[in-house]
């Protein structure tokens, strides 16, 4: 097989391939022609990223840093490399990894979804710089305001040892489908079968893990597990997914790399805003809303904490909202009743995810 070139002022090209065997290249033509697309092969990722490609494959040859600019980036390799596959992909912000030739299927299955998309929902992360600031109940705020503003939303919990989120919405004797249910799933999974599968509560469904671990191998962010199929889904049958993926670590990384766009909850704490730098440099090109979580701490306000992690000021601040965690740990987190000042920030906060969808 012979590489492909371009010059810069052809359109954008929405697949290309950076370095790789032949085998790689091979494997990777394959899942290009069934996706019915043409893609290009380049031997560097320097000359990759000259053509901003909507889908960035990454081989793992090629050095991962200093890939920049919203797009998405996936490693690729052999069973013989994975190792070294993961290493690449752990230098990239928001990556995922397919093993060739078995995750050939799933790659010309995304490549065509994602190039040609009949899916636009949006899918919004929720993740907090430090444990206890209150993310699953910022992500259900959010959640339900977007719910009742007449669209469809998903709400997804994704901490595999949480004891599920479902209890936290006192919703965990519904019938429906939990992350344990769908561990087999692989490939394509159908946006309305997921969508009649899920319990919901009050307009909004939920995918839950429940008392027992969901999917092995989830967490990993293996891109031909389920959470890939899953997401894919969830587009398809819902106008904006918000997931809960809890404090930094906490989180599954395949969701992870699934958002659009992130929300950053910072609680005002010296711990929680070193932190914010960091995350905000994990998470690369994916635009990120850092909202600072009350109460404030002298010196930590919202417009210190904003200079601190060189964002415009002030942050959005939510405030500390007296029986909300309570509500949470005994599954009524639905009837609780939102105060004004709360009830503000959530609303500005939901309203860009609806811009995203």
């Amino acid at each position: 097989m012979t590489r492909q070139t371009r010059t810069r002022t052809e359109r954008r090209q929405p697949v290309v391939l950076a370095g790789g065997t032949q085998f790689v290249l091979d494997q990777v033509a394959r899942a290009c022609a069934a996706a019915g697309i043409a893609g290009l092969f380049v031997p560097t990722l320097a000359e990759a990223l000259t053509h901003d490609p909507l889908v960035l494959l990454v081989a793992v040859d090629q050095a991962a840093a200093g890939v920049h600019g919203q797009r998405e980036v996936i490693v690729v390799g052999t069973a013989d490399d994975e190792q070294r596959a993961w290493g690449s992909a752990a230098a990239l912000a928001s990556s995922r990894v397919v093993i060739l030739p078995q995750g050939a299927g799933w790659l010309a299955e995304h490549l065509g979804r994602r190039v040609n998309p009949a899916a636009t929902g949006a899918v919004v992360g929720f993740v907090g710089t430090a444990g206890g600031c209150g993310v699953s109940t910022f992500a259900f705020w959010c959640a339900r305001r977007t719910a009742d503003q007449g669209r469809s939303v998903l709400l997804v919990d994704a901490h595999p040892l949480g004891g599920g989120l479902d209890r936290a919405l006192g919703i965990e004797e519904h019938p429906g489908v939990r992350w344990h249910d769908l561990e087999e799933i692989r490939g394509t999974l159908g946006a309305e079968q997921l969508a009649a599968a899920l319990p919901s509560v009050g307009g909004l469904s939920v995918l839950s893990h429940g008392t027992r671990p969901g999917p092995p191998g989830v967490g990993r962010g293996d891109a031909t597990g389920p959470a890939g199929a899953v997401m894919e889904a969830a587009r398809g049958a819902f106008d904006t997914s918000f997931i809960d993926l809890g404090s930094t670590g906490t989180g599954d990384r395949a969701l992870a790399s699934a958002c659009d766009r992130l929300v950053l909850l910072v609680p005002s704490r010296p711990r929680g805003v070193a932190a914010a730098a960091a995350v905000l440099q994990e998470c690369g090109s994916v635009p990120v809303t850092m909202v600072l979580r009350g109460p404030v701490l002298d010196g930590l306000d919202a417009w210190a904490v904003a200079e601190l992690a060189g964002r415009p000021g002030p942050l959005p601040y939510l405030p500390f909202v007296r029986g909300a965690a309570t509500a949470e740990a005994s599954g009524r987190m639905v009837d609780f009743a939102l105060p004004r000042k709360a009830r503000r920030i959530v609303e500005s906060v939901a309203a860009e995810g609806d811009a995203a969808a």
